[in-house]
């Protein structure tokens, strides 16, 4: 049998019309699809909120600076200015003393009987003393005296002299001219020179340092209660 013509054709436009089929898979499962899969939200990072027992790596943990600067280490203690040596005063007499090479080091601390006290400070090449008298107190009452031959010239030399004065007094000698002077830490000398002049001078020191003392005719005596006892 036959059929007809606008049957056939009104049966096939009743099935287009038709849903498709439950049991028909979708299209992104159909075998050979070239459709990517769909990426698994497990691998995406856990939030910043995260409780996570897994620690983080060490070079991420960043040290919080501390609210306080460290303190800055005090500077130490300047150093004590050196005290020359001593401890016991001498005096000087001479007709005439010249100093060579001289130079005034400035006003330093010096040891006195166990106490510091300033003092001139002078640097010399060579000194040449005449009538050279000087004297110590050993003991209370007691001095210690050491005279050259009257007339004579004692010299201090070879090598560079320290002297360590609390006052010099006499006439500074310049060309003739006589100054009187009077020399202490209170009063130091105005200038340097490089050589200098004293007469009828009397030199209170504390030191003296370097150099060889020459004393021609030394007499040694000791004065006690002003009954001189001389050695030779």
């Amino acid at each position: 049998m036959r059929a007809h013509p606008l049957a056939a054709a009104a049966m096939a436009a009743v099935l287009a019309l038709q849903p498709p089929s439950s049991t028909e898979p979708p299209p992104s499962s159909a075998p050979g699809s070239s459709s990517p899969a769909p990426t698994s939200t497990t691998s995406e990072p856990p939030p910043a909120s995260s409780t996570s027992a897994t620690p983080p790596p060490a070079s991420s943990v960043s040290v919080p600076p501390t609210s306080t600067e460290p303190s800055t280490p005090a500077p130490p203690p300047p150093a004590p200015a050196p005290v020359a040596g001593g401890g016991r005063e001498w005096t000087l007499t001479a007709s005439r003393l010249d100093l060579g090479g001289l130079n005034f080091a400035g006003v330093v601390d010096a040891l006195l009987n166990g106490q510091v006290v300033k003092v001139l400070k002078f640097t010399a090449s060579d000194m040449k003393i005449r009538d050279l008298v000087q004297s110590a107190e050993v003991s209370p009452g007691v001095k210690l005296v050491t005279a050259a031959r009257p007339g004579s010239t004692s010299t201090v030399s070879s090598g560079r002299i320290e002297l360590y004065t609390i006052q010099l007094k006499g006439n500074l000698d310049l060309l003739g001219i006589k100054i009187p002077v009077d020399y202490t830490a209170a009063h130091p000398p105005p200038l340097t020179v490089p050589f200098a002049t004293f007469t009828e001078v009397t030199v209170r020191n504390t030191d003296l340092k370097g150099g060889t003392l020459t004393i021609p005719g030394a007499r040694i005596s000791v004065v006690a209660d002003q009954a001189p006892v001389e050695r030779r």
